[in-house]
């Protein structure tokens, strides 16, 4: 990932932002289940990170979606619907734990240089079947997607590892709360992932910093 340790980095804001109200500060709180109370940020690093990949996504997404109705003929995206047809041949409940076996098992694992960070676009990570932590959670997030899962069930979560690393992870709510994960290869129960500190979390409303 492009920080060492993740609350480091989610809580880096530029001086001069701060300073001059360029970017003013958006407060709205999210309530985790777990008690912990976060702030809705624009203005820091991962936050604007977030908006851009989100945007890359949406136009990603919306160009699978017509190729799925016959638009293009790109054999790219063949490959593309055939994995999402495949997460669909199984109950909406039993999905994520099919993604989570799927890529954890056939996309290798590769870290980004700290010069050259980049949360890559799903289809690009299916197709490389390589990708870091980012790129593990963005591919799984948009198979879902493609599969019938609301963007609103599902939150990018910002961890500090036991072992003081920065790391992402996916939560979808599917009536309970699964952690997909790649270095598992089933999901986890929150309570599994009690090792890591959260950090923050991203979602289709915006990016929070844990207080």
């Amino acid at each position: 990932m492009e920080f060492k340790r993740a609350a480091e980095i989610a809580h880096h804001i530029p001086q001069t932002i701060l300073e001059t109200g360029r970017e003013p500060v958006i407060k709205a709180s999210l309530q985790a289940d777990g008690g912990q109370e976060f702030i809705r940020r624009s203005d820091t690093v991962l936050a604007r990170r977030w908006a851009m990949t989100r945007a890359r996504l949406d136009a990603e997404a919306m160009w699978l979606n017509s190729c799925t109705r016959g638009a293009c003929r790109d054999p790219r995206a063949a490959i593309w619907s055939k994995v999402v047809a495949h997460v669909k041949s199984v109950r909406s409940a039993q999905q994520p734990a099919l993604v989570q076996k799927l890529f954890s098992g056939s996309i290798r694992y590769v870290r980004d240089s700290e010069a050259d960070d980049h949360w890559a676009n799903p289809l690009s990570t299916l197709l490389q079947g390589a990708g870091d932590c980012e790129d593990h959670v963005l591919l799984k997030r948009a198979v879902l997607i493609s599969a019938g899962y609301r963007a609103a069930d599902m939150k990018l979560l910002i961890l500090q590892t036991a072992s003081g690393t920065g790391h992402m992870a996916l939560e979808v709510e599917t009536g309970q709360t699964l952690i997909l994960d790649n270095r598992y290869r089933y999901p986890m129960s929150e309570r599994g992932m009690q090792g890591d500190t959260l950090a923050a979390v991203a979602t289709v409303r915006g990016f929070y910093l844990a207080r």
